[in-house]
């Protein structure tokens, strides 16, 4: 291997564990995934080895949950995801020009093909009819669906799901979740951008207010004034935009399986000018943020 390729394999190395497969012919090495171990609980991987890397081209995937957590892409996604600081900036020194330049182009985000409003669209259509009433089994009302521009798509690779657009604090979309309301599909297939580069619906956000923090769109509708993190986890982005601009309290509202992960968040925000202004509530067993319908006042958690 030349000198560049054993920097890089160390580097993934260092962040990702000893690999479980490595084909130095083909340029392949496995891993376990860490999406997939955060889905699970587990800190040390799941010993299943389905990150797969070709760091001759570049690019990863898990062969899990790569379509349904977009675990897949070009390498730098995986640093941007998953390295510290140091280890981002040793790829980006070793990573080809030709990749570089590619950095520079990003495609623009655009709604999947199809998306229309459920104020555009007849109520007599039957995907219609089906979307809706998916909608209100989850106790979503035509207040939210307005106030989010919900919408559905019946067509493309985004076909049969519940669209959630965000648009960033200039009004331009950056990410969408697409939640399928029949049964014979994965439930969310996400866009090719990058979530931990974005803050969902930013341009809704009131930084002066208290502020609700969730896992996914669905939790958010039922929450006043909530940031989405897309996840358990929250993005150095995000985190630092929440210390730099939040000016009331910040309240963890994740679901009751992800207790232990709302505690983590509660000490890594704790802190600085966000001090004593960290809230955190602890839904009941077997219950999630929707459940609680927007009565969170009496699941407040004292942390002694």
């Amino acid at each position: 291997m030349s000198e560049e390729v054993d920097v890089l394999v160390e580097l993934l190395r260092d962040f990702l564990g000893h690999e479980k497969q490595h084909y130095e012919s083909k340029g392949q090495i496995s891993f376990d995934c860490p999406v997939c171990a955060d889905e699970k609980g587990l800190d040390g991987g799941d010993g299943k080895g389905n990150l797969e890397i070709n760091y001759s081209k570049h690019v990863y995937k898990c062969w899990n949950c790569g379509e349904t957590f977009g675990t897949q892409g070009p390498l730098g996604k995986l640093f941007d995801k998953h390295a510290s600081k140091a280890q981002k900036k040793v790829y980006n020194l070793i990573k080809p020009e030709e990749l570089k330049q590619k950095d520079v182009l990003k495609p623009i985000l655009r709604l999947p093909e199809g998306y229309t409003t459920f104020e555009d669209s007849n109520p007599r259509f039957i995907p219609h009819v089906e979307a809706m009433r998916y909608l209100t089994s989850r106790g979503i009302t035509n207040e939210m669906i307005i106030k989010y521009k919900i919408g559905y798509t019946v067509s493309g690779n985004f076909a049969y799901r519940i669209i959630v657009p965000s648009f960033d604090k200039d009004g331009i979309l950056n990410y969408f979740v697409a939640r399928a309301w029949i049964k014979n599909k994965i439930k969310y297939k996400n866009p090719t951008a990058e979530k931990d580069q974005i803050i969902f619906n930013e341009g809704l956000i009131d930084w002066d207010k208290d502020i609700h923090i969730c896992e996914g769109a669905f939790d958010s509708f039922f929450l006043d004034n909530s940031i989405v993190m897309l996840g358990k986890k929250i993005s150095d982005l995000l985190f630092s935009t929440i210390y730099e601009k939040a000016n009331g309290n910040i309240i963890i509202c994740l679901d009751e399986d992800a207790w232990t992960d709302a505690l983590k968040l509660y000490h890594t925000l704790n802190g600085g000018r966000l001090y004593n202004r960290i809230k955190i509530i602890k839904p009941p067993k077997n219950m999630d943020v929707a459940d609680l319908k927007g009565q969170i006042d009496e699941y407040y958690y004292e942390i002694k």
